[in-house]
């Protein structure tokens, strides 16, 4: 069980692999389409859905995802970047075309070794600085580029501004703020309250990502 090797492989021992190969004995699994239950089947790939233990299991299963990877140099760190990730979303850092298909090529291995499948037509590449000499492939597919990509509600583009997060942010607070129009508006509701929801709530869909942004005119 291709699991239990990487728990292992990260020093996880005792009773807990044995544990999690108990869980994954024979699973099966029923779909459920309003009141009616399908028959039950098994299934021979992926977590549990459902299972609190499932997002971190496979957090580990990914984790090394990027081992082999080049990366890119950050000023003032030593040690290279070889991409961002978070849950299943993925993204490469690499210095030039030759550095991003060598990044692709690695995935690639790393998947088949795995015996994972990455849907590269949900796959794209940002050229920051520069044009692509040639067509990128993942898994036997081809890449395609784009001026933009939303990453994590982040709105990244080939300009390398932050324009489409601000706005995007804007767009999401106004709307915000007509849905709450009434709740802020009404007299019976202490000032106090009104405040700590500006607060906790319209403040943080305004403010995402302003750690790239910060306090600007634009923003």
């Amino acid at each position: 069980m291709a699991l239990l090797h990487k728990l292992r492989s990260v020093g996880i021992g005792g009773k807990l692999p044995n544990m999690i190969k108990g869980m994954y004995d024979a699973p099966k699994i029923a779909f459920r389409i309003g009141n009616e239950v399908s028959k039950t089947t098994e299934y021979l790939c992926g977590v549990r859905q459902g299972c609190p233990a499932s997002p971190i299991l496979f957090d580990f299963f990914i984790n090394d995802i990027f081992k082999g990877v080049r990366g890119v140099r950050v000023p003032g760190l030593t040690s290279r970047i070889p991409g961002l990730l978070f849950a299943d979303y993925a993204v490469l850092l690499a210095e030039s075309s030759a550095d991003l298909q060598d990044a692709l090529d690695t995935i690639t291995e790393w998947s088949d070794t795995w015996e994972m499948a990455v849907n590269a037509s949900k796959c794209e590449i940002i050229t920051i600085s520069g044009e692509l000499t040639t067509d990128m492939t993942l898994e036997s597919q081809k890449v395609d580029s784009t001026d933009q990509y939303t990453y994590l509600g982040y709105i990244m583009n080939s300009k390398w501004d932050e324009s489409g997060t601000i706005k995007n942010n804007k767009n999401k607070v106004r709307k915000a703020i007509y849905a709450a129009y009434s709740f802020l508006r009404r007299s019976d509701v202490l000032t106090a309250l009104k405040i700590k929801f500006i607060n906790l709530v319209l403040m943080p869909i305004g403010c995402y990502g302003v750690e790239t942004f910060g306090m600007r005119e634009a923003r």
